[in-house]
C-alpha cells in the first residue's frame, strides 16, 4: 500500500491517541529533518507495538510543517518477488519529482519488479539528492521486503549521508531476530548510517489512557488488572481486548468508568486480529499447533504429547513446530512448559477452535489427568470438564465438579457456579442432581445471583423433596426467601407471609421462620419478632438450622428495633450458634450477618474485630458490605471501585439491608467530591428497588439537597424518614437523623423543636448504646448547651472511631459551635484531603476564611478549585446552582469558568465534559 500523507481524497485522516509515544514521534520528526542524523531510521518492535500507528503520526506532523514524505507500506507477498521494493520506490520517487505537490496520479499502475530496478532506485536517488529538497521516505513493514531490495537498499543509503532524503522504517522484530538481521545492523550502526528507535510496551498509565480514549471511559481496576496481564502492555493487544468485550456486551460504562460483567472471562478477540494473522500465514502445521496449545498449555509437559495425539502426528514433529513459533517470538518455554508470550494471543487461538475442536481437546485433558498422565489443578481441570460435557464420563465429571464447586463456594463465585451448573448439565440421576442444586442455589445466593439461585431453590423444593434432609429442605426455603426479596417479588414474598407459609413443606418451625424471614423482607420487623419471640419453644427444637436462622433473625430485627441485647451477647460470643462447629459457609454466614448488622448502627471496629478475630478474610464479603466497611474507614476509591464492579456484574443488589448501606455510602462519597448528580442517581436508583431501611437514604439525601440550597427541603427529607422509621418502629440510625433535624431547626430559629430532637437522640443512644449514637449524643448536647465538654468527649470518641469523614465532620462541628480550637479545621482540611473530597474542602474554605485560619498550600487550592468546578459542569450545574453549592456569587462562577476554559483549552462544556471522561483533563485524585 502506497500513499502520501491525508487521504487520496486530500482530507486529513482522524489522528489516533498515542499514549506514551508523543515524545518519540517528536525526536523522529526532528531527525527525519536534520543534517546530523544518520539516513536510516528504524522503529523497531513485535507484532502490534504500534509502529504503524507512529510512522503515521509521524507522517502527520511532518506535512503539518510542509516536509514532502512519501510513504509506502509493504504487503508480506512482495517479499518472493525479486526486486519488488525497489522496482515500487524507483517509480514513486520519479512521479514524485513529476509532480508539483508531491502526491502521486490518481490512477498510477503499480509497477512490476524489474531487473534494472536497482539501477533504477539508484538513479530517483540522485536525483532526490541533487534536487537539495528534504524529502522523508516512510517505509512500513520493511521486514517484508524482498532480500534483493533490502540489500539494493542499504547499499544505496551509505551516499545519503548528511543529504536531504532520510528513510523512516518500521521492522516487526522477533525476541532474537536474524543472524543476517543482527550482523546488517551492526554494520550499519558501526557506520553510522541507522539509528534503531525501539519501542517498548506501554506502562499501566498509558494503557489506562489509550482505554479511556477508545470507550470514552476510564478503565475500572479490575478491567485495568485484566488488560496488564493479558496485553503486556502491547497497543494492538489492548485494543482488540477492548473490542472484544464490547461486541459481547461484556464492558459497561458506570460512573465515567468502564467496567467489566465478568472479570473472570476473558474477552471474545476477533479472529482477524493482525496477530493471529501473522500465525495462520506461517502454514497450517504450526497454525494447528498454536491452537492447540492454547487449550492444553497448562498442563505443562505432557501438552506436546497430547497435542500430538490431537493432531495424529509425532511429538518431534510438534516440537518443531513449537521451535517454529518460539522463533517467531509467538512463544516462550521454561521446563518443559510451553506458554504464550502475550497471553491474549492464546485466548484468539482458543476462539478460532471449533466446538468439536475444543471438545475434543478438553477431552484428551480430562483423560490424561484421570489416567495420571498429566497433573492439572482443580481450576485447570474443573474448564476442561464443562467444556469436555459428555464427551468424557458424565457421572464422574458431573461429581468432580460438585466437588470443586463445592470448595470454591466462598472464594469463588464465578467458578463455582459455573462448575455447579456444567454438572447439572450432565447428570440427570436424582440423587446427584439434587446434590448439585442445593450447592447451586447456595452458591448464586452467596454471590447474589437471585434469579438462578430462585430457580435452582424452587426446583429442589417441587421435585426432589424426598431426596433431600429436612435441612437441606428448609436451607432451599430460606434462599428462595430472600431471593425473592433480591429480585423485588414482593408479591410472592406477601403471598408467603400471609398464607402460603403454611403449605411449605417440612415441619412447623420450618414454615415459622421461613414466615418470619419474609415479613422482614416486607419491613414488617416488629411482627417478625414477636412472632419468633412468641413460638421460640417449636422452632428452637425443629434442627439445627431451622435454630440457627431463626436466632439470626430475631437477633437482627430485635436489634434494628432498639433491642441491642442479644445482637451484643452474640457479637461477644458468636460461637453461640447452633451451626458454629461445621465451620465453612455456616460460619461465614454468622459472622458476616452479625457484621453486618453492626454496619448498619455504624460500629465499624467492633465489626472489623469480629471478623479478624475469627480469621474471616475481607475478601469474602459480599461486595456490598466491603463498600461499607472501606467507605467508613476512608478507601473510598476502592469503594467506588467495587460499586462499579458490582453494578456492572448485575450483583449490586445483595442482602437487601446491605444494599441500602452501600448506597448511602456511595451517594456520600460521590456527594463529598462534588458529583452531586451521580449521587442522586445513587439514591434513585436505591429506592426503586424493593430496599430494605429507607430512612437511612436521608443523610446523603438531605446533604446533597443542601449543597444545592434546598434547606426546607432537606429538613423535609429528614423529617419523612424519621416518620417512616417511626411507622416500622425502627431505631437504627435515627440518632444521626434527630441531630440532623435539631440542627436544622435551630438554623429555622425553632430551638424548642430543636431541644426536643435532642432528647430523642440521647433516647436513641441510652437504647442502642452503641459508640456512634453516643457521639451523636455529645453532639447534641453540646449545641444545645454550649457545653465544651461534650465538645471535647465528642472528639476523643470520635478519634477513637478512626472514620476519617465522621472525624473531620466532628471537627468541623464543633468549631462551629465555637467550642474548639479553630486551628483543628486544619485537621478537618487534611482529613477532606486525604478523601479527596473536594466539595468538603470547598466548604470547608469558607469556615476557615470565617474563622482566619489560613488555608494550607494555595497553588493546591488553585487546581483544586478548577478540578471541582470541572465536576461540576459536567454534572450539569447550572452556574446558579455551582454558585450556591461554591458559596460564591454567579459572577464569580463565570469568572472562573472563563479562566479555566482558557487556562486548559476548551471551547465549551462539552469539550470539557469530554476531556473529562478520556482522562485528558482529570478530576480524581492527582497521580
Amino acid at each position: 500500500m502506497l500513499s502520501t500523507s491525508g487521504d487520496t481524497d486530500g482530507s486529513p485522516r482522524p489522528r489516533r491517541v498515542l499514549p506514551g509515544r508523543a515524545g518519540t514521534v517528536a525526536r523522529l520528526a526532528a531527525d527525519a529533518t536534520s543534517a546530523r542524523t544518520p539516513p536510516l531510521l528504524l522503529v523497531t518492535g513485535p507484532g502490534g507495538i504500534g509502529r504503524s500507528a507512529l510512522l503515521a503520526a509521524v507522517r502527520e506532523t511532518l506535512t503539518e510543517r510542509g516536509v514532502r514524505v512519501l510513504d509506502l507500506r509493504l504487503a508480506r507477498n512482495e517479499r518472493d518477488r525479486h526486486h519488488a521494493l525497489a522496482a515500487r520506490l524507483a517509480a514513486e520517487l520519479g512521479t514524485l519529482h513529476r509532480t508539483e505537490d508531491g502526491r502521486r496520479p490518481a490512477h498510477t499502475a503499480p509497477v512490476a519488479p524489474q531487473p534494472e530496478a536497482g539501477r533504477d532506485l539508484t538513479a530517483a536517488l540522485r536525483s532526490a539528492v541533487a534536487s537539495g529538497e528534504t524529502l522523508v521516505v516512510l517505509i512500513d513493514d520493511l521486514q517484508w521486503a524482498d532480500t534483493a531490495s533490502r540489500g539494493t537498499l542499504l547499499a544505496r543509503i551509505r551516499s545519503l549521508t548528511g543529504g536531504p532524503v532520510t528513510f523512516v522504517c518500521g521492522y516487526r522484530t522477533t525476541p532474537g531476530g536474524t543472524a543476517r538481521d543482527r550482523a546488517a545492523l551492526d554494520r550499519l550502526r558501526a557506520a553510522g548510517l541507522v539509528r534503531v528507535v525501539p519501542l517498548r510496551p506501554l506502562c499501566s498509565a498509558e494503557v489506562d489512557t489509550l482505554v479511556a480514549h477508545e470507550v470514552r471511559a476510564r478503565p475500572s481496576a479490575a478491567l485495568a488488572a485484566r488488560l496488564r496481564r493479558d496485553c503486556r502492555g502491547v497497543p494492538a493487544a489492548v485494543l482488540a481486548a477492548v473490542a472484544g468485550y464490547r461486541r459481547e456486551g461484556a464492558l459497561r460504562v458506570l460512573q465515567r468508568h468502564a467496567c467489566l460483567t465478568s472479570p473472570e472471562r476473558p474477552p471474545a478477540v476477533p479472529d482477524d486480529l493482525p496477530l493471529v494473522e501473522h500465525l495462520r500465514h506461517l502454514g497450517d502445521r504450526p497454525w494447528s499447533v498454536a491452537k492447540a496449545l492454547a487449550v492444553l498449555h497448562p498442563l505443562g509437559p505432557p501438552a506436546v504429547g497430547l497435542i500430538a495425539r490431537a493432531l495424529e502426528t509425532d511429538e518431534e514433529e510438534v516440537r518443531e513446530q513449537l521451535e517454529l513459533l518460539r522463533a517467531e517470538g509467538v512463544l516462550w518455554c521454561a521446563g518443559g512448559r510451553w506458554r504464550f508470550r502475550l497471553p491474549l494471543l492464546g485466548y484468539a487461538l482458543a476462539g478460532c477452535l471449533g466446538q468439536f475442536e475444543r471438545r475434543r481437546l478438553s477431552q484428551l485433558a480430562v483423560t490424561a489427568v484421570w489416567a495420571g498422565e498429566a497433573v492439572a489443578d482443580d481450576h485447570v481441570l474443573a474448564e476442561h470438564l464443562v467444556t469436555a460435557g459428555r464427551f468424557v464420563d458424565s457421572r464422574r465429571a458431573a461429581g468432580e465438579l460438585v466437588t470443586r464447586g463445592r470448595a470454591a463456594l466462598l472464594h469463588d463465585g464465578h467458578h463455582a457456579v459455573r462448575w455447579l451448573r456444567a454438572a447439572l448439565d450432565l447428570t440427570t440421576e436424582p440423587e446427584q442432581r439434587a446434590a448439585a442444586l442445593l450447592l447451586h442455589a447456595t452458591a448464586c445466593c452467596i454471590h447474589l445471583r437471585h434469579a438462578e439461585a430462585m430457580e435452582s431453590a424452587w426446583t429442589v423444593l417441587s421435585r426432589y423433596t424426598g431426596l433431600v434432609t429436612s435441612e437441606d429442605l428448609f436451607d432451599m426455603e430460606a434462599i428462595w426467601v430472600v431471593s425473592a426479596a433480591g429480585v423485588s417479588d414482593t408479591t410472592a414474598l406477601a403471598a408467603l407471609a400471609e398464607e402460603r407459609w403454611r403449605t411449605l413443606p417440612g415441619g412447623e418451625g420450618h414454615r415459622i421462620v421461613a414466615r418470619c424471614l419474609a415479613l422482614c423482607h416486607l419491613e414488617r420487623w416488629r411482627e417478625a419478632v414477636d412472632h419468633l419471640t412468641a413460638t421460640r419453644e417449636i422452632w428452637s427444637r425443629e434442627n439445627d438450622l431451622v435454630a440457627a436462622v431463626g436466632q439470626v433473625v430475631s437477633e437482627t430485627g430485635a436489634a434494628l428495633l432498639g433491642r441491642t441485647a442479644a445482637l451484643d451477647r452474640s457479637v461477644d460470643d458468636p460461637t453461640r450458634y447452633p451451626l458454629w462447629h461445621r465451620g465453612g459457609r455456616h460460619r461465614f454466614q454468622r459472622l458476616t450477618s452479625l457484621a453486618r448488622v453492626l454496619m448498619q448502627f455504624n460500629e465499624l471496629d467492633r465489626a472489623e474485630a469480629l471478623l479478624a478475630g475469627h480469621h474471616l478474610p475481607s475478601g469474602y464479603r459480599p461486595i456490598p458490605d466491603r463498600v461499607v466497611a472501606d467507605s467508613h474507614a476512608g478507601h473510598w476509591d476502592r469503594a467506588l471501585d467495587l460499586a462499579r464492579t458490582a453494578l456492572a456484574a448485575d450483583t449490586w443488589v445483595g442482602e437487601l439491608t446491605s444494599h441500602t448501606m452501600a448506597s448511602r455510602e456511595l451517594s456520600t462519597i460521590l456527594a463529598a467530591r462534588g458529583r452531586l448528580t451521580e449521587a442522586r442517581a445513587v439514591i434513585e436508583q436505591a429506592k426503586s428497588v424493593h430496599s430494605l431501611l429507607l430512612h437511612l437514604l436521608a443523610v446523603p439525601e438531605s446533604e446533597w439537597e443542601q449543597i444545592l440550597g434546598g434547606r426546607e427541603r432537606s429538613l423535609q427529607v429528614i423529617t419523612e424518614a424519621l416518620a417512616l422509621a417511626g411507622e416500622r418502629g425502627l431505631v437504627v440510625g435515627t440518632d444521626e437523623l434527630w441531630l440532623r433535624r435539631a440542627e436544622a431547626e435551630l438554623v429555622t430559629g425553632d430551638p424548642a423543636a430543636a431541644r426536643r430532637s435532642v432528647a430523642e437522640v440521647i433516647r436513641v443512644a441510652e437504647l442502642t448504646g452503641t459508640s456512634r449514637a453516643q457521639l451523636c449524643r455529645h453532639i447534641g448536647v453540646a449545641m444545645m448547651e454550649g457545653d465544651r465538654t461534650a465538645s471535647a468527649e465528642a472528639v476523643r470518641l470520635a478519634r477513637r472511631r478512626n472514620q476519617p469523614l465522621e472525624l473531620a465532620d466532628t471537627l468541623q462541628t464543633v468549631v462551629r459551635l465555637g467550642q474548639a480550637d479553630p486551628a483543628l479545621l486544619r485537621e478537618a482540611y487534611g482529613l477532606y484531603g486525604d478523601l479527596d473530597a473536594l466539595m468538603r474542602k470547598a466548604q470547608l474554605r469558607n469556615l476557615m476564611r470565617e474563622q482566619n485560619i489560613s488555608v494550607p498550600d494555595r497553588s493546591a487550592t488553585t487546581s483544586e478549585n478548577e478540578r471541582l468546578l470541572a465536576v461540576l459542569v459536567t454534572e450539569g450545574l447550572t452556574n446558579r446552582e455551582m454558585s450556591i453549592a461554591l458559596g460564591c456569587s454567579e459572577k464569580s462562577v463565570e469568572s472562573r469558568l472563563t479562566r479555566l476554559f482558557k487556562r486548559a483549552g476548551y471551547r465549551s462544556r462539552v469539550e470539557l465534559a469530554s476531556a473529562i471522561l478520556t482522562g485528558d483533563y482529570p478530576v480524581g485524585r492527582p497521580g
